[in-house]
């Protein structure tokens, strides 16, 4: 009887264990084969397609579709051209240096227009920038800055991480008034990112914090229930900051994954339908399409930010192609008559390399209950000897 209790509290022990390990590894993740399908629905929308604003030039391009070869944006590179920029809204002058690093062409010289000395002489000696009020106006400069790599980077990064600390702000950023935004508070967290990880990370700390306070036990953001817009912003911040924490499940909630309430907004062909106000008729909305789409190319490639840089960087820094020389005949050495010595050539050590499963968890684990099962039947092998 003894050694009956001694084996039933051990089995009972190392179910109990991997039942927990099995718990922990399940629990609070998406399915990322859920988020590349996603990814592929919106590469199919956006392929060979018209595009008629800068937002969906960014969607396009997050996906890794190159839009000046694979859609048409003749129009709105036209449209672009009417624009008297000294005078354009800040959302503008700044998006419009984004799309026009995106599709190769040069913002310093666009239409007789330099738009980055434009945008770069509205910065203050604080930080501030002249016709803003709001941070998502800043936000926005913030990225276009950003993308060019300018000098001015630094100061208004500094003026923008002091934002969301102000009074009423509740660790948000937030348009004019203020008004804290969920949305907006996904963009600065995502440029504070960019500008430098750790010099901001108070600041994105509290953004952070101020997201987690208004995120609803069925894991969408915002006082106004779940919608796409909101959710691939607050997510597509996320995913630049922590993206592993992101797909981990950290940011979830006991019932609910933020990734799924997002991916349930999209329809088979890639775009976002929504009930549109005063009708509240169900139709195809533009910008809850971007930005959903937005968020899962930032999945799929990383920050559309850092890409806009790094095109706007090989533009103006183009690779030179070294010259190429015609190959010269080589001159045969003499022949050495010297009878030698033929040798075996002695073998190299040939080491397997080992291929990393990306689950050392599991490996982990189970190498752990195999020791378990090891140790267990060492002592029921003893007890067992000692009882006969």
């Amino acid at each position: 009887m003894k050694m009956k209790k001694i084996i039933c509290s051990l089995m009972i022990s190392v179910l109990c264990f991997m039942t927990a390990i099995s718990g922990v590894s399940a629990a609070n993740t998406y399915p990322t084969a859920n988020i590349d399908t996603a990814v592929q629905r919106a590469i199919n929308f956006y392929k060979g397609r018209t595009l008629e604003s800068p937002d969906e030039v960014f969607a396009a391009e997050s996906l890794g579709v190159e839009v000046e070869d694979q859609c048409d944006i003749s129009e709105l590179l036209n449209a672009f051209k009417e624009v008297n920029y000294n005078e354009a809204k800040l959302g503008d002058l700044s998006k419009t240096i984004i799309t026009l690093a995106l599709t190769k062409n040069d913002p310093r010289s666009f239409n007789n227009y330099n738009l980055v000395e434009i945008l770069e002489n509205k910065v203050k000696e604080d930080g501030s920038i002249e016709g803003s009020n709001g941070t998502n106006y800043d936000i926005w400069v913030l990225f276009a800055l950003e993308t060019v790599s300018s000098s001015k980077v630094d100061i208004v990064a500094d003026k923008l991480s002091t934002q969301n600390n102000i009074e009423g702000s509740e660790g948000a950023f937030w348009y004019a008034g203020p008004y804290t935004s969920e949305d907006v508070t996904g963009w600065g967290i995502e440029a504070l990112t960019i500008a430098n990880k750790e010099k901001y990370q108070a600041s994105i700390t509290s953004a952070i914090k101020f997201l987690e306070s208004k995120k609803h036990s069925d894991g969408s953001y915002g006082d106004l229930g779940a919608n796409a817009d909101t959710q691939g912003a607050v997510i597509e911040g996320l995913l630049t900051y922590d993206r592993e924490g992101v797909l981990n499940g950290k940011y979830d909630t006991q019932d609910a994954n933020i990734f799924k309430v997002l991916i349930d907004f999209q329809k088979e062909d890639g775009s976002v339908e929504i009930a549109t106000y005063p009708t509240f008729e169900v139709m195809y909305n533009s910008l809850a399409t971007t930005d959903l789409t937005r968020c899962v190319g930032t999945y799929k490639n990383g920050s559309l930010f850092l890409k806009a840089q790094k095109d706007y960087d090989a533009m103006v820094n183009p690779v030179k192609e070294e010259p190429k020389t015609e190959p010269t005949t080589p001159v045969e050495p003499k022949k050495d008559t010297t009878p030698t010595q033929t040798t075996t050539p002695a073998q190299t050590d040939k080491k397997a390399t080992a291929v990393k499963t990306g689950d050392d968890t599991n490996v982990v684990v189970y190498v752990s209950l195999s020791m378990m099962s090891a140790g267990l039947f060492l002592v029921l092998k003893k007890e067992y000897e000692r009882a006969h």
